[in-house]
């Protein structure tokens, strides 16, 4: 049995997205210098300023998702960091 499931995409969670994506941007650094990762970073940012702006994104809810993105995200770090092939370096 297949069941369509989709959550409803709002502003506010393309904005908590788009800032979650500058600060991997900002914070791994891998494919581009600290100096373009800090750019990227700050583009990133100015999308997520603009739908904010533009979306006229109440500041309540904004942080309400920040707040269960932030809980989804630690959760999802807890389960990597503890699944069975992380285990024995856990000490």
């Amino acid at each position: 049995m297949t069941e369509a499931r989709s959550i409803a995409q709002t502003p506010a969670q393309a904005v908590v997205f788009l800032e979650t994506l500058a600060a991997l941007a900002e914070k791994s650094p891998v494919a581009y210098s600290a100096d373009a990762a800090q750019d990227l970073a700050a583009h990133i940012r100015g999308m997520a300023h603009v739908i904010t702006a533009e979306a006229h994104i109440d500041p309540g809810i904004l942080n309400i998702t920040r707040q269960y993105a932030a809980l989804d995200w630690h959760n999802e770090t807890a389960a990597v960091l503890f699944a069975a092939e992380h285990r024995p370096t856990l000490h």
